[in-house]
Formats: structure tokens, sequence, C-alpha cells
């Protein structure tokens, strides 16, 4: 496939000047993985690539549940890829060459295209809220291609060096620019989404290989940059949050900064030191569910948050600086649906 080199802005300018035109944030789509997971036990999502890997055995479930986020009004949705590598499909025996990554990689992303273009379709002429949403390629950590959960810690196994992440990076996101030169995506994707991303060192990383690639003339869609962590001032490595911030704001290719798979009760405050020194807006999506690291399972039903109590925070951390709100993992469509809704209800919509 040859490499995507046509010039990309950010559109989340304008999708955010009309949001607060209409006295409410951007609204992400809520949780994926852990939906198909909930919704659909019969679908394997085990051999390391989760999600990314029920997206080429059943696409069918991962564009109804694109569908059912714009159906409940999110203005942005999130590619199926958010574990997707070269070596990751080859690994899981999904693909035996660089050709083959790179036509399942386009296949997934374009289920999240297929979705909106389908819903575009099926909206009435008469809808009062005319808007087009936004598709963003999720690309996480390197450690959530690993397996071990080292992208909630940045300790990454198998001898990796930080030179190393910036090369599995830079050679990713030359993959997904090839990927997006194809007659089905050219200019059909809006956004970069690098998720739960563990350190300051890591976004150095991804930072550097868009830099590399900015300059070697390819140019990819303007990213967010996400941090995972379970506190409020550090990154899940332990630097400061702040150090964080200013090394993924340190490119002009990093459209916004921010958070996600966070529990919420650390919102508040890390929204706080977040945008105290973020020159850019800010992203929040946090978990819709207490997760238990020292079982590695998730705790029980009452540790749930409601669609009703998620929104209702969600609107608290839109006041305090999250210009962009939605949910990570165990957040669903409705979750969404309330959050849209609470949102009309205090702006103008």
């Amino acid at each position: 496939m040859p490499l995507h080199t046509q010039t990309s802005g950010s559109p989340l300018e304008p999708l955010l000047a009309a949001a607060r035109l209409e006295g409410r944030p951007v609204i992400l789509d809520g949780g994926f993985g852990q939906l198909i997971a909930d919704e659909h036990p019969e679908l394997d999502q085990s051999g390391g690539m989760w999600v990314s890997g029920v997206a080429v055995r059943a696409p069918s479930a991962i564009r109804d549940a694109h569908r059912r986020y714009l159906d409940a009004g999110a203005d942005i949705i999130t590619t199926a890829t958010y574990q997707a590598s070269a070596g990751g499909y080859v690994a899981a025996g999904l693909a035996a060459t660089e050709a083959e990554a790179d036509a399942l990689l386009a296949a997934t992303v374009a289920l999240a295209v297929e979705a909106r273009a389908q819903f575009i379709q099926a909206r009435s002429e008469a809808e009062p809220r005319q808007r087009r949403p936004l598709v963003a390629v999720s690309l996480g950590s390197v450690g959530a291609t690993l397996g071990d959960c080292s992208e909630y810690t940045g300790k990454f196994g198998r001898g990796l060096t930080i030179q190393g992440v910036y090369e599995f990076h830079l050679r990713r996101f030359s993959m997904l620019a090839r990927c997006l030169g194809t007659a089905e995506l050219r200019g059909q994707i809006d956004l970069l989404a690098m998720e739960t991303i563990p350190s300051a060192e890591e976004a150095t990383a991804i930072v550097r290989a868009l830099d590399q690639l900015g300059g070697d003339g390819v140019v990819l869609p303007a990213a967010w940059i996400a941090f995972t962590t379970p506190v409020a001032n550090q990154t899940g490595l332990g630097e400061p949050i702040e150090d964080a911030v200013r090394a993924a704001t340190s490119s002009p290719r990093v459209c916004a900064v921010g958070i996600n798979c966070v529990p919420t009760h650390v919102v508040p405050e890390l929204l706080a030191n977040i945008a105290r020194v973020s020159p850019v807006p800010v992203v929040c999506y946090p978990n819709g569910q207490t997760w238990q690291g020292s079982v590695n399972e998730w705790g029980d039903a009452s540790t749930q948050v409601s669609p009703a109590d998620y929104a209702k925070s969600a609107m608290e951390w839109a006041q305090n600086g999250a210009l962009v709100v939605g949910g990570c993992c165990k957040t669903t469509p409705e979750h969404i649906r309330s959050l849209v809704e609470t949102a009309a209800a205090i702006g103008n919509i």
C-alpha cells in the first residue's frame, strides 16, 4: 500500500467550537473491548489481539457497536484497533505477511467508517442536530501488544528499550499511513487516538515517531495522547503527570492530551494537574467500574457506575477543564446516551 502523504489538519477545533456554542463538551464513545466481551462471550478475545482479533473474525459485531455509539449521540467514535500491530497479527495467526497485516488493519478501520456512513444515511434530514461524527484510529501503548498489562505500568519486559519503543511506534505509524493511503480510507479518518499511555517516556517516543514521519513527508491525522494512571499526580510509571503532558504536547502534531482507563475517583485532581500545564484541549474518558489490580479482575456490581451517575460526573469533569469526555472500560452506549441527554439538559442543544 502507498504511504498516505496528504496534508492533514485537525478537525477537532471546529467540533470543539460548535460544542462550545451549544454549552457542552465534545462527546466521545465508550468502552469497546469490554463491551464486546460482556455482550458476546462467545467471541474469543484471547491470543493477545483482544478486540482487534474479534474485528477480523466477527466484523459485524464491531460495526454494530460503532453504530450503537453513534445512535447514542457520540461526536467521535474510535476504531477497534487498540492492540493492532503487524507483529500482533502474525503472532495470532491472522496474517503471514506485512501486506496481509496491512489489509487487516485497513479492514478494521473501515468498519468505523462504514458505521458512520450508515448512520449519516439513516438519520432524518429533519433532525435538528446535523453533525458529521469523527472517526479516530485507536492505537495503544506498546505494552498493549505484549499481553502482560505493562501498558498500565510502563515497565516493558522482553528487553524492550526506549529506542525499541520508538521503533515500534514508527513501524506501526508507517503501517497506518499505508492503510490510510488506500482508496477506501483516503480522507475518511479524522484523528489518531494514542490511548492508555503509561509514561512520559513512551509519550516522548510517540512524538518522536510522529515528528520523524512528518519530516519524511508522511502526515497522519492529528493525534491526542491519553495517559493511564491509578493516581492523580503521577503516570503509571511514576513520573510527574505534568512532565508527561509536556512531553506529549511538545509536537504540533498532537492536538489534545488527557486520560483514559483510569478510576473515576482520581479524575478531578488529575484533570486539574493536567489542565494547569496543557496548552491543548484535554480529553477525559475513565472506566465505569473499579478494576482490582491485585487479583486482575473487575470489582463486583456495586463498583459499577450507573449511566446517570457517570453522566453527572462527566459534566463535572467538563466544567473542570475536560473539553472532550467519553468512557473507557465498562462504559456502554447507555452511558454515552445518558451523557448526551444530560449535556443537552444543561446546555442549549
